[in-house]
Order: structure tokens, then C-alpha cells, then sequence
């Protein structure tokens, strides 16, 4: 397909990759810069960037450094997805073929399932009350899915809002802010509105009865999943390849573990230009790099830096596992764990499910996403179906209905195990607790909804959501180190949204592109307090799944034993646990027992350059 130009916008269009195809031209509201319009710094040997992480953080800070003026950039994006990019903005797709484990115990395990509990060995007691066509599903080989049969699914971020504490994004003088981004993906079919009325709270009525209220405000999805938004990104940046004027270049490499051990090593600048960094995966070298930018949280990230000179740097990687922060805001990065699961109900005679049938009795309209007020275990109920028209068999007397159904951060901490290797035992009784929890919340009659499932997929989403966000004086946005020229992006540094994680990624990249000789956003070892902290974010707090717009039952309150003295960043322990007990990797105390618990202005940045 031919590139279009305009003014201000070049739409470019997508390509084929994996088993995902774009039916539209995918477009990023920057500029293309070409050879003619670059300083003479491009003559000299292009800038060599590694990102890793392949999600909205990620692909953004990719994009905006290949729009930039000035020295030619050489990007490699390294992303650990087996199929495609996304990060939390993941989908399964249509055709996708599931992994192959000749050795099951020999599969990939996450950094976040490091010491995890199993609890087949855990000497907990295991229900014996799980419905035999739960357990039937919960057995049912990977190669046979229903569900993705029927079309896109939704299994992590599930809405793309506002946030209404960045003023960048709505900058109307800023060609690049996310406003005109959303539009774009808009205009070329990436996202899709949610129809009005069709996001709503379940909040409880009276002891026996639940309502719905609609939440008012902008709030998006993925026309054809989620991951729609980030194979954008992705294809864009994959495109500036094809324009011979373009002076910069962009590669992916998609499953890739950047060896979380020894994988990244400061090679310091012996030769007289910049700083270097070495990348490897097992034994193989991915090549050396001018700039690293770590777009990714959790243990991976934190053990990737561990043993690199840049201390001030990875002290902000340490990260705690926990379903909340202290009011003040807590000492290290907090992310909590979810469970989601995916399942399609049956319902016979063509009549809608039963889960369909009481939201209609609630609401005139239907109902795309639902946010769960009224049940401790849950937080989110989202229809696959119709947010992505699934189609029905019109010769079958029976509809299929595809549900996301995401539980609560306590749930998620109460219940978690291994994230790439769930029991058998603890999957079968996470599933049953979260259907019945369903029927609690929606006064649905006993196992009608259990008995009516016939596919199922449950995963735990172990570093989910970031609960606080480091923040400093002036609202950066982002992180980076001069001496070592490694940079942070992400949602937990702005917002944990993908607006927040969007801007984060263009402001690091903003600031790489003017060449920043000082460092932005590092903690002070020395414990001083310089406004520079994590602060709580009580919209991911309240809500368990990130920034959506809120409502009058919008109200987190902290516990009641959370300290709300405020207390400066510490890069000493860090990890150890509050009752001043020798502590674990999570920041728990070994001797707890049981399971771990685990603008005002526009940025430095975004004034020193303007894309």
C-alpha cells in the first residue's frame, strides 16, 4: 500500500505479521523526519537504542525517538511475548496457536513467580465442592479453545480513558499530545467508543438486591482486542524501515528474554563515545548500545539492573507485591496480582445467558463492562462478545457468550501461586470462587452460571497494576541516569493508565532525542526528602485495574493501620518488611508465615524539546 502524506501526519499502512492482520492504515500524530531536515550529527554513527518491554511504554518512547530530529537513531525493541507485543494491553486472537511444552517443568517461568507458594504443597486444605464440569474445563487440552474460535478476547486492560491529573495530554498546542493520538486510532479504526451507558458500577441496592449506574466520561477499546493498539504502534515503527528518507531504523525482537541474571552489562565507554550496554539471552549476544531504556516493571526489571553500576537507578526498580500501599505512598514500586479469567457460557434455545438476561433486568441498554462494587472477590466483568460481535452459528439452537471476569487485588494476593504453572487444585478452586462470586454479585441462583460454562482459560496477572507512582518536583514523568545513559518509562511513573504509560514513553524519549546531559528523576541515596517519592494513586487503589473515570462510589479508603506519616525515599531496605524483620525478595518478613505479601507544568523534558 502506498504511504499517504500530509501536513502533519503520515498514515502508513500495516503488514501482515503473525497470525494478526490490520485492515487499516495505522498512524502516529508526530512527524516524519527526513535526511534533508537532520543536523549534521546524523553523519556520525547512528545512536544505538535497546528498549525493553514491548507495551504502550515501550512502543512509545520507540516511536517518538524515530520521529525525531537530529542524530539517526538505530532502535531495538526486545519484547518476551510469544506472539506479538502488548504488554497489558494483550489480547488472544483468532487463529492463535498455544504454547508447546515437551517438559512442562522445563517451561518459562516468570521473575514474579520467583519462591512463589504451590499449593499443592502448601498443606493448605483444597475444597472438595468444585463442579465436574469446572474441573472437566479446567483439564481440557490447550489446543482446544472455543473461546478464541469465537474472536478477539480481552484477558488484562479492557479501557483506554483520560486521566484527569496530566494536563499534556489535552494540550491543544501540542500536536503530539494523546488527545490528537486517540483521534487518530479513531479515524483509522484502532479503537472503538464504548456506546453511551454501556460502562457501568454494580453497586449494592439493599441487602438482597444490586443496580447498575452508568459511568459517565470518554472511555475506549480495541476495535478487535486490545492488542490492536499496540500492533499500531508496533507496525508504525516497523514502516519507517520501508521510507528511504528516513534516517533512523527500527527491528523487534519478539520473544526474547533479555536474561534477567546477566543479560544487560555496563561496558562502560573505553572507546571514548558514550556509554555502551551489552545485551544477551542465554549465551547469545544481542549486540552493544549507546542508550538502555527499561520499559518494563516487576523482579525482571529489578533483577536486570541488580548488578549494574547504576544504583541510584535500579533502587526505583525494587518492587513489592501487595494489594495496597500506606497513605504515604510506601518505600518501593507496589504493583498488585490478579486473577482473570476467561469463559464462555452456553445458553440454549438461542435465549441470552443468564449473566445477560440480569444485566437487561437492570439496564434498558446492554452492557459492555461492568465494574463490580458490591463483591470483595471481583472487580471486573467485561463482554468479549459484544465489544468484538462475535459471531453465532445461526443452524445451532445454542448462543456462546465470552466473558473477562477480573478478580480483586485481596483475591489475587489470598490465592497466589506460580503465575506459569498453576495447580491443578488451586486453578479449579480460584474458578469456582470467582463464578460464585459472580452469581453473589448479580443475585443470580446458585451454580446457574457454573453449570452453564463449556470453555474456560484462567490466568494470574502476578504484576498487574502499579498502586503508587514515583513522582518528583516538576512531574517528569520519566527516569533517567546521564552518568550510565539508562532511562525508565512506564505507568508507574505518571499514571497507571495507558495514557499515563504513553506520555511516559514520549517524554523519555523527547528528552534522549535532545541529547540530555543531566539526569532526570533519581532518588537521593542520602534519605534527604526532596519531593522526590512514590506517592499512592488512589484511582488504581479504588478501582484494582487502573485509571477509569470515576463516580460518586469512587472512595478508597486506607487501612486503618497504614502509617500516614510521610516518609522520604530510602534506597536501604527497601525490601525488608515493616516490623523491621529480616526481610524477603517481596519485602515481606521471612517469619510472616502463610503465603508473601507480596503537572503542575509540562516535563523537563517536553520543555527542552518539542517533537
Amino acid at each position: 500500500m502506498n504511504v499517504i502524506l500530509t501536513s502533519l501526519v503520515i498514515l502508513l499502512s500495516t503488514r501482515q505479521v503473525f497470525s494478526f492482520q490490520l485492515k487499516h492504515p495505522t498512524s502516529i500524530v508526530v512527524r516524519r523526519i527526513t535526511s534533508m531536515t537532520a543536523t549534521k550529527t546524523s553523519l556520525n554513527e547512528p545512536l544505538a537504542v535497546a528498549i525493553l518491554g514491548g507495551g504502550i511504554a515501550g512502543l512509545s518512547c520507540a516511536t517518538h525517538l524515530l520521529n525525531s530530529s537530529g542524530r539517526a537513531m538505530r532502535i531495538t525493541l526486545f519484547d518476551t511475548g510469544r506472539l506479538r507485543p502488548g504488554g497489558r494491553c494483550s489480547s488472544r486472537l483468532m487463529n492463535d496457536k498455544p504454547a508447546v511444552f515437551k517438559n512442562r517443568s522445563s517451561g518459562r517461568v516468570r521473575c514474579d513467580d520467583v519462591d512463589a507458594p504451590n499449593r499443592s504443597d502448601d498443606g493448605n486444605a483444597v475444597s472438595s465442592n468444585i463442579a465436574s464440569i469446572i474441573r472437566q474445563q479446567i483439564d481440557v487440552p490447550s489446543s482446544r479453545d472455543r473461546m478464541i474460535a469465537m474472536g478477539p478476547v480481552d484477558h488484562a486492560a479492557q479501557i483506554l480513558s483520560f486521566p484527569t491529573n496530566i494536563a499534556s495530554l489535552m494540550d491543544d498546542t501540542d500536536n503530539n499530545c494523546f488527545r490528537n493520538q486517540v483521534n487518530k486510532w479513531l479515524e483509522d479504526g484502532v479503537i472503538n467508543t464504548f456506546p453511551e451507558n454501556s460502562v457501568c458500577e454494580l453497586v449494592a441496592k439493599d441487602d438482597k438486591a444490586a443496580a447498575l449506574h452508568p459511568i459517565q466520561g470518554e472511555m475506549y477499546y480495541g476495535k478487535g482486542g486490545m492488542a490492536s493498539i499496540p500492533l499500531a504502534m508496533r507496525d508504525y515503527c516497523l514502516s519507517c524501515n520501508d521510507d528511504d528518507s528516513n534516517i533512523h531504523s527500527f527491528q523487534i525482537m519478539q520473544d526474547v528474554w533479555v536474561s534477567p541474571s546477566n543479560g544487560v552489562k555496563f561496558i562502560g565507554n573505553s572507546d571514548g563515545n558514550s556509554p555502551k550496554w551489552e545485551l544477551k539471552s542465554g549465551s547469545k549476544s544481542y549486540g552493544s548500545y549507546h542508550q538502555l531504556v527499561i520499559a518494563h516493571n516487576g523482579k525482571c526489571a529489578d533483577r536486570i539492573m541488580s548488578k549494574t553500576p547504576a544504583k541510584a537507578f535500579h533502587s526505583l526498580l525494587r518492587t513489592k507485591f501487595a494489594p495496597t500501599v500506606p497513605k504515604w505512598g510506601g518505600r518501593e514500586m507496589t504493583l498488585n496480582s490478579i486473577y482473570s479469567l476467561v469463559f464462555a457460557i452456553k445458553s440454549d434455545n438461542k435465549k441470552s445467558s443468564p449473566i445477560a438476561q440480569t444485566l437487561k433486568k437492570l439496564c434498558s441498554r446492554e452492557v459492555y463492562t461492568l465494574m463490580i462494587r458490591n463483591e470483595p472477590n471481583l472487580r471486573l466483568l467485561s463482554s468479549n462478545t459484544l465489544k468484538h460481535s462475535h459471531p453465532q452459528n445461526p443452524t445451532s439452537t445454542t448462543n456462546i457468550e465470552v466473558y473477562t471476569l477480573l478478580s480483586s487485588p485481596q483475591f489475587g494476593k489470598q490465592y497466589k501461586g506460580p503465575q506459569e504453572n498453576l495447580p491443578n487444585d488451586l486453578m479449579e478452586e480460584v474458578t469456582m470462587k470467582m463464578l460464585q462470586s459472580l452469581e453473589r454479585a448479580l443475585s443470580i441462583t446458585e451454580n446457574e452460571i457454573v453449570n452453564h460454562v463449556v470453555d474456560l482459560k484462567l490466568q494470574l496477572w502476578g504484576a498487574a497494576v502499579p498502586l503508587n507512582t514515583w513522582t518528583t518536583p516538576n512531574n517528569d514523568g520519566f527516569v533517567y541516569d546521564a552518568q550510565f545513559q539508562v532511562g525508565a518509562c512506564g505507568d508507574w511513573i505518571l499514571d497507571p493508565s495507558i495514557a499515563g504509560a504513553w506520555e511516559s514513553g514520549k517524554r523519555l524519549a523527547s528528552w534522549i532525542a535532545c541529547d540530555g546531559g543531566q539526569s532526570v528523576g533519581l532518588p537521593n541515596l542520602d534519605r534527604v526528602d526532596t519531593g522526590r517519592k512514590f506517592l499512592p494513586s488512589c484511582a488504581a487503589l479504588e478501582s484494582g485495574i487502573g485509571t477509569i473515570p470515576s463516580t460518586p462510589n469512587s472512595k478508597y479508603e486506607f487501612p486503618t493501620n497504614n502509617s500516614t506519616k510521610s516518609e522520604s525515599f530510602r534506597s536501604g531496605g527497601g525490601r525488608a518488611g515493616r516490623s523491621g524483620n529480616r526481610g524477603g525478595r517481596n519485602g515481606t518478613s521471612k517469619n510472616g508465615g502463610g503465603r508473601k505479601n507480596h503537572d503542575r507544568s509540562r516535563s523537563t523534558a517536553e520543555k527542552a524539546v518539542k517533537l
